[in-house]
């Protein structure tokens, strides 16, 4: 019922979490660039268990979990407004999040948030997150590389044409 994603090191409420990667047990002390959530290159596809649990009535919850990426938040997981007339208030055992395309073009350092709103309060979390791979083998990077190139040709270029 919390998150769909590792809860962070920032966590605000009554909410607690963790997930497995890789075998790897995630929860919230992974709080730095130090110590982040490592989400492996190969990613799309990726079966991630989880756990959560809140400590108040969960009724009519919704919540969403992204990846902050300069000015946006790339979503990766949301979930819609669940009546919950039962008030669970914990994830049912072995629940998986299967990670789609969201972040295949997105490699580096960032920061994760989520939140959890319920009738009963909500939870709000961050975390550092490390997206594994190569910048060069993403759509974004070989952008920058030619950009990065095109730009180099235009100085030279004006530099040999002032000469002349």
């Amino acid at each position: 019922m919390l998150l769909g994603l590792p809860v962070g090191a920032d966590l605000r409420g009554p909410c607690e979490g963790k997930v497995t990667i890789d075998g790897i047990d995630y929860d919230a002390s992974n709080d730095s660039p130090g110590n982040p959530i490592v989400i492996p290159e190969d990613r799309e596809g990726l079966r991630i268990p989880y756990e959560g649990a809140v400590t108040v009535q969960n009724t009519n919850y919704l919540g969403s979990v992204g990846v902050v990426v300069g000015p946006v938040t790339v979503t990766v997981g949301d979930w819609g407004l669940d009546e919950n007339p039962d008030d669970i208030r914990e994830t049912t055992p072995g629940s998986i999040y299967v990670l789609g395309s969201e972040l295949n073009d997105i490699v580096g350092l960032y920061e994760l948030t989520a939140f959890h709103d319920a009738d009963g309060g909500n939870c709000d979390a961050t975390a550092m997150v490390k997206l594994e791979g190569s910048p060069l083998e993403t759509t974004i990077g070989l952008a920058a590389v030619a950009g990065a190139a095109i730009t180099g040709v235009g100085v030279v270029s004006a530099g040999v044409r002032k000469k002349a």
